[in-house]
C-alpha cells in the first residue's frame, strides 16, 4: 500500500490552555520568586516549632531539601490547606533522599497550635521578623506595613539539592493556586500518580492517571499519559509540518484550568519512501501537563454530592509504520477528584499575630 499523506490541521491556541485563575493585587505588582534555579541559597538560620535553631545543614535531607515558604499557618486557608497536603506526602519526598521543612513568618505558639491539629511531622521554621523571607527576596511589599499581615513571603517552593543549589521552584501568579505536593513528586522525580488507567491496541499502550485523587480548591494535579509504542510503529511530534501531529485536548469549564502539556523531545526520522525527514515519537514516551481545581463558587456546581469532580479529555493521534499511515484516532480520557475544602480553622485569639 502506498505511504499515505494526511495534511496537518492549522495551528490553533485553545481556551483551555489558558491559566484561568487571575493574579490578585496583593500578589501580582512587584510579585518575586527569589533566587533563579541554579543558584545557590543565602545561609540562612530560624527556629523549629520546638525553639530549636536551624539551618540548611541540619534540615537537608541526603540529596536536598524542600522547602516550602507559605504566607500563614494561622489566617491563611491556601496555605494551611497545602501544608496539611505536603504533611501527606513526606515520606514519599523522603524515600527520593529529600527532606521537607516549611516557613512562615508565624509565632512558634502559632506552628505548635497547628501542627499539633493537624499531626505535622515535618520540620515548620518560624521566621517572625522575615529574615530569611528577605534573604530570599521574597518579602511582600505590597502588604500594608502597619497590618499583622505585612512580613509575609510571597508564597512558593524550592527544591534544592544537598549542595545547597536550587534545582526547581514554584511559584504561581495567584496566592489561592498551589502545587500539590504529589504533583511535584511526580514532575520533578517521575513518581507514579493514582487512577491509573491502560488503553491498548495494535499501535501502542496508553496508560494514564493524575498525581492525586484529592485535591483542594486552587491546587494544582499533574496529569500524565505514559505512551509505548508497538514495533516498527510512529506517530508525529508537535510542531511538525504537513502531517497529523499528536494533540492531547481537555474539555473546557470554569470548574478548572488546564495549562500546556509538557511534550519530551522528538527524534528526527527520514522516510526514504517519500524522501522525507520528519520529528517522530517511536519509543515510550511520558508527556505531562497541569490542572488546577477552581475555587468553591466555580467549582460547586460541577461537583456530585459526595464532592466529586470529573474531567474529560481526548488523545488524537495518527500511527504509522514504515509502509503507511493508519487513520487517525481519538482515544478518550477521564480523571475523578475528590474535592476537599479549605482549612478555616484559626488558632485561639491570644495566639494571634497583632499589628505592629
Amino acid at each position: 500500500m502506498k505511504y499515505l499523506l494526511l495534511l496537518a490541521l492549522a495551528t490553533v491556541v485553545h481556551a483551555d490552555d489558558r491559566p484561568r485563575l487571575r493574579p490578585l493585587n496583593d500578589q501580582s505588582t512587584n510579585a518575586r520568586t527569589g533566587p533563579e534555579v541554579g543558584a545557590r541559597i543565602p545561609d540562612f538560620e530560624a527556629v523549629d516549632l520546638n525553639g530549636k535553631r536551624q539551618t540548611f545543614a541540619t534540615l537537608t535531607g541526603p540529596k536536598g531539601l524542600l522547602l516550602v515558604f507559605a504566607r500563614s499557618a494561622d489566617w491563611c486557608p491556601y496555605c494551611k490547606t497545602q501544608l496539611a497536603d505536603l504533611n501527606r506526602q513526606v515520606e514519599g519526598f523522603r524515600k527520593q533522599g529529600i527532606n521537607v521543612v516549611s516557613l512562615t513568618y508565624d509565632s512558634t505558639d502559632i506552628l505548635k497550635a497547628f501542627a499539633a491539629r493537624l499531626g505535622i511531622n515535618y520540620p515548620m521554621l518560624s521566621d517572625p521578623e522575615s529574615k530569611v523571607i528577605r534573604a530570599f527576596d521574597i518579602l511582600n511589599t505590597n502588604v500594608d506595613k502597619a497590618t499583622p499581615r505585612f512580613g509575609i513571603p510571597f508564597p512558593g517552593t524550592y527544591i534544592i539539592n544537598a549542595k545547597g543549589i536550587i534545582t526547581a521552584k514554584y511559584f504561581d501568579d495567584d496566592y489561592r493556586e498551589r502545587s500539590s505536593a504529589a504533583s511535584i513528586l511526580t514532575r520533578e522525580f517521575g513518581v507514579a500518580g493514582v487512577q491509573k488507567n491502560t488503553v491498548e491496541n495494535n499501535q501502542l499502550k496508553l496508560t494514564y492517571y493524575a498525581s492525586d485523587a484529592a485535591l483542594a480548591p486552587g491546587h494544582r494535579t499533574a496529569l500524565v499519559l505514559e505512551i509505548e509504542f508497538k514495533p516498527k510503529m510512529h506517530v508525529y511530534a508537535p510542531g511538525v509540518k504537513n502531517y497529523l501531529p499528536i494533540d492531547w485536548q481537555m474539555d473546557a469549564s470554569k470548574a478548572w484550568a488546564v495549562f500546556p502539556a509538557l511534550y519530551p523531545p522528538s527524534k528526527t526520522l527520514h522516510l526514504p519512501v517519500i524522501k522525507e525527514t520528519v520529528p517522530v515519537y517511536d519509543r515510550s514516551i511520558r508527556i505531562v501537563r497541569d490542572l488546577a481545581v477552581g475555587l468553591d463558587p466555580e467549582v460547586a456546581p460541577q461537583l456530585n454530592a459526595d464532592r466529586i469532580l470529573t474531567v474529560q479529555g481526548s488523545f488524537r493521534y495518527q500511527a504509522c509504520d514504515d509502509k503507511e499511515c493508519y487513520l487517525p484516532k481519538t482515544l478518550p480520557l477521564q480523571w475523578s477528584f475528590k474535592v476537599g475544602q479549605l482549612d478555616t480553622q484559626r488558632v485561639p485569639e491570644a495566639l494571634q499575630k497583632k499589628a505592629p
